[in-house]
């Protein structure tokens, strides 16, 4: 690769007929760098069909992002970019289809922790020709210390320490991290195979983020909340292939995507505009969001007014109860999983899925109508972890053990919760039809080192007016790589 394109490329915030692509110029002394950029629909760009000229400057960390017009529907493009007498890799990306469509499929993924582990899932979904779009649901990156406090789990002694070695705190920081992270061949090979769409959870701002502060930012030490914030999110904007939903509002993260007449797509940010987390009565007052007023109303307001076949939840953490008595659990989420399920009630049930992430563990989950016991609503599907510590890597004990144990004793006890698997990391491919949705689990075998392998883990169906999950006869197995 040359020295001017040392972390690639990368397409996002995929519509019917734009695309955003992305690179970073570096080892240039200049003010600015005069970039060039190309799409086409051959890899060899025999078929250009834009063309156009870009800055890059240190105003914004040297990266470049194009958004792409004029494109046409469900259609794959290749692009690249050109600057200082060098070419960019080539990057693949793909628009989204309009008016009637008859399927999509794509992954999605959460919490990609450098120190803990290899890549191996970004690798192995690099590899796959038969996506639309990844979604990411959260902690794309993670701005804790090499080192960390004992509240925070730490990384794998694999030789992949994060740069910073301490926590991000200041925009440089925050930069220096989404830099290293981008230079992964893993992570680059997935950013250039396919177009990503990304919300944020905690990991992206500060540890246990709310909207005035976190569970591990001390003012007194780290500065000023707000101003951490804005940093976060400047970095986050100029290292992500992402449109802004608001052009106004730079912390704005929330957003829909429609994908034709057969699904939309509600991104949702639980972190950056909520109440401070607290356990006790408090929690139970109305008045009280895990949203913000201003992403309540919209999202309200949008699953109310939606009419695509499908209605898709991008939720950076899990709706479903991960606790039972004598498992401590503060009392937000249950009490947010009840708000929201009344909202989607009302929309009608069987039409609605939930996709989250966060917990570190694989789970498939039916929700029941808070207002009427036994009524299926809605099902929640959560997908592993890419690299951050599973229960058998938090426990210290040899996977195959005692975590099929707890998981059977889990999926016995909870409500709703039909499976779930505690040690794997991987991600979960969606494959939305009119009717029904298939959703399957793949596992890459270790991410202590770098490997090819991955198995299909569960498959699961959901029937639209349903809102059960059914298992097939048979698994559609990729195999091993």
């Amino acid at each position: 690769m040359s020295n001017t394109f040392v972390h690639g490329v990368a397409s996002g915030a995929p519509t019917a007929h734009a695309v955003v692509i992305w690179t970073r110029i570096s080892g240039h002394a200049v003010p600015a760098v005069d970039v060039t950029w190309t799409v086409a629909l051959d890899p060899q760009f025999d078929r250009i069909v834009a063309t156009g000229h870009a800055v890059a400057t240190i105003e914004h960390d040297w990266t470049v992002h194009v958004d792409v017009p004029d494109l046409q529907p469900g259609t794959a493009y290749h692009y690249r970019f050109d600057a200082g007498g060098q070419h960019s890799p080539c990057g693949r990306m793909r628009t989204l289809g309009t008016g009637p469509i008859e399927h999509a499929r794509f992954a999605f993924v959460s919490c990609a922790k450098f120190n803990a582990g290899n890549f191996n899932v970004y690798g192995r979904l690099a590899q796959r020709d038969d996506l639309d779009f990844v979604l990411h649901l959260g902690d794309y990156v993670y701005e804790a210390s090499n080192t960390p406090p004992a509240t925070q789990t730490p990384g794998a002694d694999i030789g992949r320490p994060f740069e910073p070695r301490h926590e991000c705190r200041t925009l440089a920081d925050y930069q220096e991290r989404f830099a290293q992270y981008r230079r992964d061949p893993d992570l680059q090979a997935l950013h250039a195979a396919h177009p990503m769409i990304a919300t944020i959870d905690d990991h992206e701002l500060a540890d246990g983020a709310w909207r005035e502060g976190s569970d591990n930012h001390d003012e007194d030490r780290d500065g000023p909340w707000a101003v951490r914030r804005a940093a976060a999110f400047r970095a986050r904007w100029e290292w992500l292939p992402a449109r802004r939903p608001d052009p106004d509002d730079p912390e704005r993260v929330f957003r829909s995507i429609r994908i034709g007449d057969l699904a939309e797509l509600f991104l949702l940010d639980f972190r950056s505009r909520r109440d401070q987390p607290t356990a006790g009565v408090r929690m139970v007052s109305s008045a009280r969001s895990a949203l913000g007023a201003e992403q309540k109303a919209w999202f309200v307001d949008g699953l109310t007014r939606a009419d695509a076949c499908w209605t898709l939840i991008g939720n950076p953490s899990p709706m479903a109860r991960t606790w039972r008595p004598g498992i401590s659990e503060t009392t937000h989420r249950p009490m947010r999983a009840l708000k929201l399920l009344r909202v989607i009630s009302s929309t009608g049930a069987g039409r609605t899925l939930i996709l989250a992430g966060d917990r570190h563990t694989s789970m498939a989950v039916e929700h029941t109508d808070p207002d009427l016991p036994g009524t299926p609503l809605v099902v929640e599907v959560v997908t592993p972890s890419i690299t951050s510590k599973n229960l058998d890597e938090k426990l210290r004990v040899r996977p195959g053990t005692v975590c099929h144990e707890i998981a059977a004793d889990f999926t016995e006890a909870l409500p709703g919760l039909r499976w779930c698997e505690l040690e794997s990391h991987g991600y979960v491919i969606v494959d939305v039809c009119a009717q029904d949705i298939t959703l399957q689990w793949w596992f890459v075998d270790t991410v202590l080192e770098r490997t090819d392998i991955e198995s299909c883990g569960q498959e699961m169906v959901v029937r639209k007016g349903h809102a059960r999950l059914l298992q097939p006869v048979t698994n559609l197995s990729r195999g091993s790589s």
